[in-house]
């Protein structure tokens, strides 16, 4: 998939992409800048750094995985699998990828498949001052687990689609978080195709400057005893614009389907806007299901009470802002994840601050 593809396509589905203007992306093109990121993980955690799009096999580290772990190039896409001796691996895979700006347009098609009963956890990181188009699938067998923590920082345009199919007994927890940049769309598809199958979204967009970001999800629903639950956090500050799309299908086969969504959004600025359209669409007649979205600012009682025990007012508002994100980011189930994205919400609100 291409922007070119992408923006024809929003153009066709214009319902669907009302919010996020992909014409943003003709208007200013981002100056390069050399891509040197810190490492996220110890060097001990197998490590894939692609650099506008190709994997850099000697900037990369594979720890104690099999050197076929992952296989494929830039031009026919990667795929790592996991099956057989290598179906669990328990220490965090990280893959980093960078964008220096010298291309106008990265496209990375990326294939994730887990075997029955395999465990991963993924941090997928970006950063750079380019576009990169994401193009995801991943496949979890009865009984695998993946916990996928995606980190998106400071692009210039990050234009993801994740489709998702789980299987009987088969778990995908992802932490989407979205911080600044150009226009950002981080689209997810997740299908529940097997009896108790689970899923969980969790997000937060941390958005400053005229930064554009848009999370969408569509959840199916496909089998009985499926459980899904999506909980999005945005702070906006300055000219900021947040979108929150989210979906829940529950097919007429999908009996005892426990579903819920929930979008919160604070407001830091009179000129930040935030778009939030939760759905539901349900086909069962014995499920549980519920969605809802809230738009408002700090609450002026807390940081009264805060600023009245000697605190700045900065102070204040960072503390509140900072519980407020941290409320989903400390429900992240796996440590190095959770260190990562609060190292990532301190120092934007450290940025914010300033």
């Amino acid at each position: 998939m291409t922007l070119a593809t992408l923006i024809s396509h929003s153009q066709q589905e214009r319902e669907n992409w009302k919010y996020t203007d992909l014409a943003k992306l003709l208007k200013k093109p981002a100056a390069p800048r050399t891509a040197n990121i810190a490492p996220a993980l110890p060097d001990s955690f197998a490590r894939f750094v692609f650099e506008d799009g190709i994997w850099q096999t000697e900037r990369s580290r594979l720890g104690n995985l099999p050197a076929s772990l992952l296989q494929g190039d830039a031009a026919n896409g990667y795929r790592l699998i996991l099956e057989g001796q290598t179906c669990l691996v328990t220490q965090p895979v990280e893959f980093l990828f960078l964008t220096t700006g010298k291309q106008a347009e990265i496209s990375v098609p990326l294939t994730i498949e887990l075997g029955a009963n395999g465990r991963l956890t993924l941090i997928e990181r970006h950063e750079g001052a380019g576009t990169i188009v994401m193009n995801v699938q991943i496949n979890l067998q009865p009984q695998a687990k993946l916990v996928h923590c995606k980190i998106v920082k400071n692009q210039a345009a990050h234009l993801a689609m994740t489709q998702v199919d789980v299987a009987d007994g088969a778990y995908y927890d992802n932490f989407a978080l979205l911080c600044n940049g150009g226009v950002t769309r981080n689209e997810i598809h997740l299908r529940l195709n097997g009896k108790l199958a689970q899923g969980r979204l969790n997000g937060a967009m941390l958005l400053a400057g005229d930064s554009h970001a848009d999370t969408t999800t569509h959840i199916t629903h496909a089998a009985p005893h499926g459980t899904s639950r999506q909980l999005y956090k945005t702070v906006l500050a300055d000219k900021a614009h947040g979108v929150f799309q989210g979906k829940i299908v529950v097919a007429p086969d999908a009996q005892k389907t426990d579903g819920h969504q929930l979008s919160r959004a604070l407001l830091l600025s009179d000129q930040a806007e935030m778009d939030a359209k939760p759905q539901l669409e349900i086909y069962a007649d014995d499920v549980k299901c519920s969605h809802g979205s809230t738009v408002g600012e700090l609450d002026s009682d807390a940081l009264f009470y805060l600023r009245s025990r000697g605190l700045s007012e900065a102070h204040a508002r960072a503390l509140l802002l900072e519980a407020f994100i941290n409320e989903i980011a400390d429900d992240i189930p796996v440590e190095e994840c959770r260190t990562l994205v609060h190292a990532e919400v301190r120092r934007w609100l450290d940025d914010c601050s300033s």
